[in-house]
């Protein structure tokens, strides 16, 4: 999938490995601390490779103002279609409530419908409320309860 989505001057397709600066700048809102740039340029490329992988990145003129990806997962259930699990939502501050997180969630939900995911599947932190409001608004239900184990520490 390289359909590029467009929102006034904002850009969104697949992130690339000249993104990684401003990705890792993301995740330092996201989750207060950059990421080792050598190690997420490479990742990159093998996700970048890996059909059941898509990772968007919202861009204005040049700078990297929101991500997220999605991941195709196989399932065993009912049709056994698989189904989308998405990760790593973030939007800059400044940028939130003009349309950006929709764009690159429909980006995902598109990646997940030609992939013919039978759903989506996400986890927002407990005290993020506003992301759970703009997820509600989009038509994400709290019907189920999400659980999430750290298996290794984060340095």
């Amino acid at each position: 999938m390289t359909e590029v989505l467009f929102l006034n001057h904002i850009t969104v397709r697949k992130a690339e490995k000249d993104d990684v600066v401003g990705l890792s700048d993301l995740f330092v809102e996201f989750i207060g601390q950059g990421s080792n740039l050598t190690a997420m340029k490479q990742q990159i490329e093998v996700l970048s490779a890996n059909s059941n992988y898509y990772i968007a990145v919202a861009i204005d003129r040049d700078k990297v103002v929101g991500t997220s990806m999605g991941i195709v997962c196989y399932d065993l259930v009912g049709n056994c279609n698989p189904f989308l699990l998405i990760e790593n939502v973030v939007v800059l501050p400044e940028y939130q409530g003009q349309g950006v997180g929709n764009l690159l969630m429909q980006t995902l939900e598109d990646f997940g419908i030609i992939n013919h995911c039978n759903y989506v599947i996400l986890v927002s932190e407990s005290k993020r409320e506003s992301s759970h409001k703009f997820y509600e608004a989009i038509g994400y239900s709290t019907d189920q309860r999400g659980f999430k184990k750290r298996l290794i520490k984060q340095v």
